[in-house]
């Protein structure tokens, strides 16, 4: 999921295409997989993504649907199951949906996940490593950020649906917050590459190496020096200069490149004000 929308402005989808080209010319198959923010709101999948479908470049997939794609790679075949992010908008226009509330509708979709991915697994090569790439939430995700973006548009799938033993990894999209939920197989949430707000503040970001096999699949986390994001509160209660004590507090952090939120409280009149300036100057 390489873009923030599904229409983004030709300046990102050139550098995006910048990258996508030194894959190409060194040979590394790629997937794409659609995700949240490359779907229109109605829900039509992989719009900002059409264009690297079109351009047939070999070794270079785009998973918009569930489906196995095999990949040659230079140490061999691999078998990459893509399950994009699904919404409930397809079955709620459907008339057996009428009546039904959204948790049952949750589970109808969940039903027809599992004998769909069921039929899939049937046709998978059983000697070749297998990894599940899916853009979805788990029920037993640790939330951030993206708790109040995507709320009500997609719905939770069981971790148990995800961790087969047919599958050597599974590489999950969707949530920001680095995680492992199961070594299984490895399922793994690898996290955003940049923190968005402050819920994120005190989280690591980076990347996941993997090293896939049949049955000793192995994986690092790879940490990136992303940009900071540094809360101050002050009290203002008890101060006779309470600008010098906000100056002071302000001085006492590094804020050099960082995002900075500046919380300030006066407690007698219970009066409580919190300024977020993206810069380190003031």
């Amino acid at each position: 999921m390489p873009f923030p929308t599904a229409t983004p402005p030709p300046i990102v989808q050139q550098a995006f295409a910048q990258q996508f080209r030194r894959l190409v010319d060194a040979h590394i198959p790629t997937v794409l997989l659609v995700g949240n923010h490359d779907q229109h709101s109605q829900g039509a999948g992989g719009a900002s993504l059409c264009i690297y479908r079109t351009l047939g470049v070999p070794g270079f997939v785009v998973g918009d649907r569930l489906q196995t794609h095999r990949l040659q790679t230079r140490s061999g075949a691999i078998q990459i199951m893509t399950l994009p992010w699904l919404t409930r908008s397809t079955l709620l226009t459907r008339p057996e949906t009428e009546g039904l509330s959204l948790l049952e509708v949750n589970q109808l979709l969940i039903d027809r996940l599992r004998i769909a991915m069921e039929g899939e697994i049937r046709r998978l090569d059983p000697h070749c490593p297998t990894v599940l790439l899916a853009h979805l939430m788990t029920d037993n995700a640790r939330l951030g950020a993206e708790r109040f973006l995507a709320v009500g548009k997609g719905f939770t799938v069981p971790l148990s649906l995800l961790a087969r033993p047919c599958f050597d990894y599974v590489a999950l999209g969707h949530v920001h917050r680095h995680q492992v939920l199961s070594e299984q197989p490895y399922v793994v949430y690898p996290g955003s590459i940049e923190r968005v707000d402050f819920s994120e503040e005190s989280e690591d970001k980076g990347f996941v190496l993997v090293e896939v096999q049949q049955g000793k699949t192995r994986m690092e986390f790879c940490p990136l020096p992303v940009r900071k994001f540094c809360t101050i509160r002050v009290d203002l209660s008890k101060a006779h200069d309470p600008q010098a004590v906000l100056l002071n507090a302000i001085a006492s952090e590094n804020i050099q490149d960082a995002v900075v939120r500046l919380i300030y409280q006066f407690a007698q009149n219970k009066l409580t004000r919190s300024i977020t300036q993206p810069f380190s100057r003031f």
